[in-house]
């Protein structure tokens, strides 16, 4: 009886050490087999992504539609000659230039505000967020075309549109991403688009209203040594009735941006990224030749910036604010006073408004062309290209007095401007993640509107002393100077985890690798 046991070990289950290989070898499976099974359940099925797709799709044509709304940012470039005429019929101290500070306060007002709309949506909903503030733009048009004091329609345009646009902006793109974390170029570059073509849209709008019969302007005052036209009574007439036109247009752009985007906070985005990377996997294993391309926006969770603190005293921070100041001022200028600069050259007010149009498109379809070209590429790439750009049209500008070929040089100067807009989002999320990369956005954004600023002081004060040719070519040597800072900036491979963090994780990793080869030993 005392040898029973020895002999059914041996003839049952062979040698103690195969016994004992045995057992860790089904335990091992078991362990496979439990693994396999978790990772099916956090994976989303067919049905929940198709439904997470459709309900993106929707959204991100929400985003577009409140974007073509936000537009109007770009469309004041184009109106405010009209609004000029219109306001000197009450007071003549009211001349371009004064005017030409609208739209840099605009600007500021409005980069000022986008990290705030993030924080707001998440405490009262993004749906809420956007209603109020795509209603906002609409009613402060309405109301504006009955104001009859320059200061007061100042402050209303700049205040209720410029609060409402910023803390709008960013929101149908986090919207996007939520349901797309893989494409996050191309969510931007789609939504963003829209503010391109808003302007498009509108200013052949406004032009059809205030001025139908392309008449140029007639009325000469003389400023700061030279004659300066302005258009007359005729157009200034109309501008009321153009400013509520735009009111009802954007009124019905509130309501179908309110209804269309969602953020949907379903959903879990490791495991749609997760569920994403899956079935790339089982595609490539399906063909062998395909490649499977990660996203340039990928940061693991563990590894991305948790606070915005100490993104901004990282020395990336400041090359990126640097980067945004000199890159993106000639395109502010150009937005600001492409009509003041065509008017002296003599060019009619159909062909600028043209000009203004085709350049909105220039600047809507590049978004997508831009973000999506970063994405299989690099930001460095792509930001190189579209500094190059402006160089070129910066050399060119102020040797040139041709219509057309200002169509041409102002449509480039736009395809330039949207793709530094659609770009540096993605940037971001590149540097930061995607837990604060649209709040350190914010702040880039907000150097937009200093670049704004900028571009006026260029307009209002260095252009009486060096003229035009002499802002050209010092938005030509900011551009140098962008360039060699997109050379130096890097652009990936962070860690924001503390240095003990890291040094624990690299040390776990030395570790399992040495015993990984005494194994194979």
């Amino acid at each position: 009886m005392s040898e029973l046991p020895s002999i059914q070990n041996q003839d049952v289950s062979g040698p103690r050490n195969e016994q004992k290989g045995l057992i860790q070898q089904e335990k091992e499976t078991t362990k496979n087999n439990s693994g396999e099974a978790l990772t099916k359940q956090e994976l989303y099925n067919d049905d929940e992504m198709k439904a997470i797709m459709i309900s993106g799709i929707k959204s991100m044509v929400g985003g577009l539609l409140l974007h073509l709304e936000l537009g109007t940012f770009y469309v004041w470039g184009s109106i405010s000659p009209y609004v000029c005429a219109w306001m000197r019929e009450k007071d003549l101290s009211v001349t371009l230039n004064y005017m030409a500070i609208i739209f840099p306060i605009l600007g500021l007002i409005t980069m000022s505000c986008l990290s705030f709309g993030i924080k707001i949506a998440e405490k009262i909903g993004f749906k809420l967020t956007i209603g109020i503030c795509s209603t906002s733009i609409a009613l402060a048009f309405l109301i504006i075309s009955f104001v009859q004091d320059i200061g007061g329609f100042i402050a209303i345009y700049c205040i209720m549109v410029g609060i409402s646009g910023g803390l709008a902006y960013m929101l149908p793109i986090i919207c996007g991403w939520r349901h797309f974390p893989d494409k996050r170029g191309l969510v931007s570059g789609i939504t963003i688009g829209g503010y391109g073509f808003g302007s498009f849209i509108f200013n052949f709008v406004c032009k059809a209203i205030a001025n139908p019969d392309n008449e140029k302007p007639s009325v000469i005052f003389q400023e700061d040594g030279k004659d300066v036209k302005y258009f007359d009574s005729t157009v200034g007439d109309r501008v009321p009735l153009m400013l509520q036109v735009l009111a009802a247009c954007y009124f019905g752009l509130a309501i179908l941006s309110t209804l269309l985007v969602r953020f949907p906070k379903e959903i879990d985005v490791e495991k749609l990224i997760a569920t994403i990377e899956a079935r790339k996997k089982k595609q490539a294993s399906l063909n062998p030749n395909q490649q499977i391309h990660v996203p340039s926006s990928y940061l693991p969770p563990e590894k991305e910036c948790q606070t915005v603190s100490k993104g901004v005293k990282h020395v990336v921070f400041p090359v990126l604010v640097l980067i945004v100041l000199m890159s993106c001022t000639l395109g502010m200028l150009i937005s600001n006073c492409y009509k003041f600069y065509g008017q002296e050259l003599g060019i009619d007010d159909a062909t600028l408004t043209a000009t203004g149009s085709v350049a909105g498109v220039m600047n809507g379809c590049s978004r997508f062309f831009w973000a999506t070209l970063s994405d299989k590429t690099s930001f460095k790439f792509t930001f190189t290209l579209i500094s190059i750009l402006n160089l070129i049209t910066s050399a060119i500008l102020p040797y040139n007095s041709d219509g057309i070929g200002y169509l041409l040089l102002i449509a480039i100067v736009y395809l330039a401007e949207g793709g530094l807009l659609a770009t540096y989002p993605l940037i971001c999320a590149t540097v930061y993640g995607k837990k604060i990369g649209g709040l350190m956005y914010g702040f880039l954004f907000f150097m937009i509107g200093v670049c704004n600023m900028l571009g006026y002081i260029f307009y209002r004060f260095a252009r009486l002393k060096i003229g035009w040719e002499g802002v050209y070519w010092i938005c030509f040597g900011m551009n140098v100077v962008g360039i060699i800072l997109g050379i130096i900036l890097k652009e990936k491979g962070y860690d924001w985890r503390d240095v003990q963090v890291q040094a624990s994780e690299q040390l776990r990793n030395d570790n399992s690798e040495h015993q990984q080869l005494q194994q194979q030993q």
